[in-house]
């Protein structure tokens, strides 16, 4: 484990589904917090060209950490429960605010459920700043068959117990 692992943290809140107007308007929703004692690992990862000479984080860097906290959000049930690959075929970004180094919150929300794939949503923060959303789209994936496998009941029940309010 790296200490930029280590530094990653589970926040899963939960309930009932008549609670899913809470304040953030979101049922079960995870976030992955980056926290301050990785900012020095950041702030080398600095985009040396951006505005500030050295103070914003490049694309590369976030994409990599909203993989991070999707990972970690799918081995919440359990490492066996999604063993298999996943791929994703389709991901999507909208920056909102620049991105400095320092401590980021990435929240995961699941979209959507399909037969063999599911939408997530990750909304970058900073700051209590929402700087971008990323929208990706995962596909269970079997390598030897070259072809999409369907969701089976365990990880169908633990991405329905996590989907988001509608929007």
């Amino acid at each position: 484990m790296t200490a930029e692992t280590a530094a990653l943290t589970t926040d899963t809140t939960t309930g009932p589904a008549s609670d899913r107007a809470a304040a953030s308007d979101i049922f079960a929703v995870t976030t992955q917090v980056l926290d301050d004692d990785i900012a020095s690992l950041l702030a080398g990862e600095a985009d040396p060209t951006g505005p500030g000479m050295g103070r914003h984080l490049t694309f590369d860097r976030i994409l990599r950490r909203c993989g991070q906290a999707w990972m970690r959000f799918l081995l919440e049930p359990g490492p066996e429960v999604f063993a298999e690959q996943v791929i994703a075929p389709h991901l999507t970004v909208d920056y909102h605010h620049e991105i400095g180094t320092g401590p980021l919150r990435v929240t995961v929300e699941v979209t959507r459920i399909g037969s063999s794939s599911f939408g997530l949503r990750l909304v970058v923060s900073q700051r209590d700043i929402r700087c971008a959303t990323v929208q990706v789209v995962l596909v269970r994936y079997d390598y030897d068959a070259t072809c999409s496998r369907p969701l089976d009941e365990v990880q169908r029940a633990f991405l329905v117990g996590r989907l988001a309010a509608d929007d």
